[in-house]
């Protein structure tokens, strides 16, 4: 797979459609974050679910990309509805910037590539930031945050993570690990669709 198939000339139509895919797809990607993120609530695995978020979320943020027109408004969009939800639910409004940085990153990556496969990759791994941003308020707003973990866990939780925010360490390696998930699981989406999407036409 050397290129993800664009989906056609631009009009009102296809800025439609884009829309619609940035709903459903965004929506897939908070279900999905929200899922793996339940393995971070035992406290050793707080700093690895980034990264699975970017194994198991690649192959739909793949055909996500496959399927849209305006990369640069789509993924900005995406990453905004993924902000707007984390902060709905009582994370810190960093987590809206963070993940409009990666939104525009991300579409920036896929404009310039041409949608190429190393350019879809960068853009996996920007939109990457965005999740991976949910423990930087431990370290820009600690008190915040750890009121939020306080109403959701117990104390020995709250505990491990007010240790954890001494060091900076755990947030590089959330980060780190957000981008390797995404750089592995972008080889295995490539493997999927070429197996298995390019006969319906998502690649070529």
């Amino acid at each position: 797979m050397s290129n993800i198939r664009t989906t056609g000339k631009k009009s009102s139509n296809t800025l439609v459609r884009d829309l619609v895919n940035v709903g459903i797809f965004g929506a897939l990607y908070v279900i999905i974050s929200f899922l793996v993120a339940f393995i971070g609530y035992i406290p050793v695995f707080i700093v690895i679910v980034c990264g699975l978020v970017g194994l198991v979320a690649s192959i739909p943020v793949f055909v996500f990309f496959a399927k849209i027109d305006r990369p640069l408004l789509c993924c900005t969009l995406f990453c905004f509805l993924f902000g707007m939800v984390m902060f709905l639910t009582g994370h810190d409004w960093t987590i809206i910037a963070m993940s409009v940085l990666g939104g525009l990153l991300a579409g920036i990556a896929l404009h310039v590539s041409k949608k190429s496969f190393w350019g879809c990759t960068l853009a996996n791994m920007a939109i990457s930031i965005a999740p991976s941003s949910m423990i930087l308020p431990l370290w820009t707003n600690t008190e915040q945050y750890l009121e939020l973990a306080a109403s959701m866990c117990d104390e020995e939780y709250v505990a491990y993570m007010t240790n954890l925010g001494q060091s900076y360490w755990p947030l590089v390696v959330e980060f780190g690990l957000g981008f390797i998930g995404c750089f592995i699981g972008s080889f295995i989406a490539k493997r999927v669709m070429k197996k298995h999407f390019e006969r319906i036409g998502i690649t070529k």
